[in-house]
């Protein structure tokens, strides 16, 4: 049983983890005046180190798209490779979006290119790993389609 994991990074935005780093610290500071301030920790802990991830066991050819709560509680479930048979690589852009109290408009945007697995008809897909060129979403698709379906896409296609 082979497992590879990839980690998408953090779940939340930049702006809404800073937010859950200084809840953590406002739930400790104020935690030496009065004990309930510690109510501050169960959010900020959740919010700052909560990520996504996927793993691939590529043994018993299954793939798990799982949420990583407080960085400690796994969730997601297990789902077989049957009806997947081909990979997507797509450019993404995500944009963030947050307004100061002037209500001046600050924006965001994070590149980068993601790596899919996807039924014949393309209507189910899966992340399986984000990348920063398109060189290496290239190769990983290549190292998995040796892994999984026994060697070269186009070549079984034919």
């Amino acid at each position: 049983m082979a497992l590879q994991f990839y980690n998408h990074g953090k779940f939340f935005s930049v702006v809404q983890i800073t937010i859950g780093y200084v809840f953590i610290g406002c739930g400790i500071f104020f935690s030496f005046y009065k004990l309930s301030a510690l109510i501050f920790l169960i959010p900020g802990l959740f919010i700052a180190l909560t990520y996504s991830g996927t793993i691939l066991d590529t043994g018993n050819r299954k793939l798990r798209s799982y949420t990583c709560l407080f960085g400690l509680i796994t969730t997601g479930k297990w789902i077989t490779l049957d009806g997947f048979t081909r990979f997507i690589i797509q450019r993404a852009t995500r944009k963030y979006t947050s307004y100061s109290r002037g209500s001046v408009r600050f924006d965001m945007n994070v590149s980068d290119i993601k790596l899919l697995i996807s039924n014949t008809r393309g209507s189910k897909k899966i992340l399986i790993a984000r990348y920063d060129s398109f060189e290496m979403a290239q190769k990983e698709k290549e190292d998995l389609e040796i892994i999984l379906f026994g060697g070269d896409q186009d070549q079984l296609n034919k």
